[in-house]
């Protein structure tokens, strides 16, 4: 019996939520379309539109769908419409609200300014059915709008600005200057005052045509392109023009030509005076009109050549760098790429020795972080004035599947913060900053591995420390170190092998010494001796250090197996334990 209760208070509950959502929820979501229908002023929806008028004062704007996204204006001129515009026109109409009816059967309707609307609006719908609303007079009492419509004697109020549905021809026209898709564009032509010049795409890069012959940068053919596709006319100045000279578009001062292959029709644009107030006047394409274009636009059109030129010093890929020679006028360093191993380079000029790769890498990042800072010349004919007959210094990068590349640079400028340079296949002077050159021009010491031991850490198994006084003796097996002498440590818990290594696989020299002064650099009794062997016992390095160079926070070292000399920091010293209690803490 409980079984049976309980199983009909369950039916009861689940009979009322069904009840809530399939009768309830319906019955009030119509109750609030039915409440919003009734408040709307006029009923349609936006798509349906085909074709509306705006009568104003004499004025008619007739405008006609195109298709789903474009309207074109038939009256007071046939020109592109405004779809943005538009849409938002006929979604503030759909959304307009009366406040109250004022009168239920008017008959005169100038009492409420419509005999004589200020403004009327009619809607033609696909399926040819009619909507239109008159507005009138201001109500004196409120911020609100006589409205009626075109089919009812009834007067509303409407409560919203009249001016977000009171719409000029200016408003609803086109003003786009030129409609295009920036990345279709393969050719742009630029006559400017009489010289012109062309910037050609070529596959994923930009270069420019004319009297300069040479790269051009494509962030700034990008924002031009982009500015003259965001362009707007400011004005419509002359409908029907009896001649284009009076606007000095015949000839025009400026021509812009766009091209996107041979398929699509090439875009034009001129430009001519400039007005007496603000702007330029204009002509686009075909159009007969004359329009007044900002001057932001015209700005951006009366560039040079020079002002389209590639600032980005070099465009290349790191990997497919095979030398680099940097020339002085003291001294000449050649770098190659080690062709087995090619993360390692090595210095081939001016004495043969591993280069270090971090400092390389270093030095083709900044040559490709590199800008011009100022186009000079465009043309160079007078290579002296500038120092280039002779070049003070020159970098050459040798590519592993093109032909070499080469900056070169002369004098520098008056307050020493520029050099003048130029590059392979390209005959503009420019200037570059002196600090993007001495980070391009590292010295031999710069670039030369430093490094005194080269090892790698896991392949080391046996570490020897020896002092005057004491020695100690790591062993490593099975990742773990032990210390087998002056004392048993199984596993050591303070610093271990692995610390040890880290610091001499990092350890770089400060200098190389003069060999001369062997004797007086305590190398004949060092002070510290350490010594690697590999798992098959075989000595993989060992490292000598000496006293302490005058005057300087460093000490002389010297490698078993070379002669040179070198220095290093004291401070390594202090990274190399001298008790064993070190191997314990």
């Amino acid at each position: 019996m409980k079984f049976k209760g309980t199983f009909w208070l369950i039916a009861v509950f689940a009979g009322i939520a069904l009840y809530y959502y399939l009768v309830d929820v319906p019955a009030e979501k119509k109750r609030i379309e039915a409440k919003d229908r009734s408040e709307r002023i006029l009923l349609f929806e936006p798509a349906d539109v085909e074709t509306f008028h705006l009568v104003k004062k004499g004025q008619t704007i007739q405008l006609k769908r195109k298709d789903a996204d474009s309207w074109e204006m038939l009256q007071p001129v046939k020109d592109k419409a405004d779809a943005r515009t538009i849409s938002s026109f006929l979604l503030s109409l759909k959304g307009a609200r009366f406040v109250r009816p004022v009168d239920e059967d008017a008959q005169d309707l100038s009492i409420y300014g419509l005999e004589d609307p200020y403004l009327k609006i009619m809607l033609q719908l696909k399926d040819k059915t009619e909507k239109s609303l008159l507005l009138g007079g201001d109500n004196p009492i409120n911020d609100t709008t006589y409205v009626k419509r075109g089919d009812d004697n009834k007067v509303l109020l409407f409560s919203a600005d009249k001016k977000i549905l009171d719409k000029s021809v200016f408003d609803l026209r086109s003003k786009m200057v030129l409609d295009f898709n920036s990345e279709d564009i393969n050719k742009v032509k630029l006559q400017n005052e009489g010289a012109s010049f062309e910037l050609v795409k070529n596959g994923d890069r930009w270069d420019i045509v004319g009297d300069i012959k040479a790269r051009a940068g494509d962030d700034e053919v990008r924002r031009l392109l982009n500015l003259v596709k965001s362009g707007k006319v400011q004005e419509f100045a002359d409908e029907a023009p009896e001649t284009l000279s009076e606007y000095g578009l015949e000839p025009p001062r400026i021509q812009l030509t766009l091209e996107a292959g041979k398929e699509s029709k090439p875009l034009h644009l001129l430009v001519g005076h400039k007005r007496e107030t603000q702007g330029y006047y204009g002509k686009i394409g075909d159009a007969q009109n004359v329009v007044v274009l900002g001057g932001g636009l015209v700005d951006i059109l009366s560039q040079k050549p020079v002002d389209f030129l590639n600032k980005g010093l070099l465009d290349f890929k790191e990997d497919q760098v095979a030398e680099l020679h940097l020339r002085t006028q003291e001294e000449k360093i050649e770098l190659m790429r080690d062709k087995e191993d090619t993360s390692k380079w090595r210095i081939t000029h001016p004495s043969p020795s591993p280069a270090d790769a971090a400092t390389v890498n270093s030095l083709l990042f900044d040559l490709k972080d590199a800008k011009v800072e100022e186009f000079v010349k465009s043309d160079i004919k007078d290579p002296e004035l500038y120092g280039l007959e002779t070049p003070q210094k020159s970098l050459t990068v040798h590519m592993k599947e093109s032909d070499p590349w080469t900056l070169d640079l002369g004098n520098t400028s008056s307050d020493g913060g520029h050099y003048f340079a130029r590059r392979t296949g390209d005959s503009t002077v420019f200037t570059i900053a002196t600090d993007t050159v001495t980070k391009l021009f590292r010295s031999p010491h710069e670039i030369k591995d430093k490094h005194l031991l080269s090892f790698k850490t896991d392949e080391i198994e046996k570490v020897l420390i020896e002092y005057h006084d004491k020695y100690f003796e790591l062993l490593k097996k099975d990742d773990r170190w032990s210390l087998e002498r002056p004392e048993k440590i199984r596993e050591v818990k303070g610093i271990s092998g692995k610390d040890i290594l880290w610091t001499l696989n990092t350890l770089e020299y400060e200098s190389l010494a003069d060999a001369s002064a062997h004797a007086e650099t305590g190398l004949d009794k060092p002070s510290l001796v350490i010594t690697l062997w590999n798992p098959k016992n075989q000595k993989v390095g060992k490292l000598s250090v000496g006293k302490k160079v005058q005057d300087r926070e460093e000490h002389f070292a010297q490698m078993e197996g070379n002669p040179a000399l070198y220095t290093v920091k004291s401070r390594f010293l202090d990274e190399i334990p001298k008790d064993v209690e070190r191997f314990k803490n």
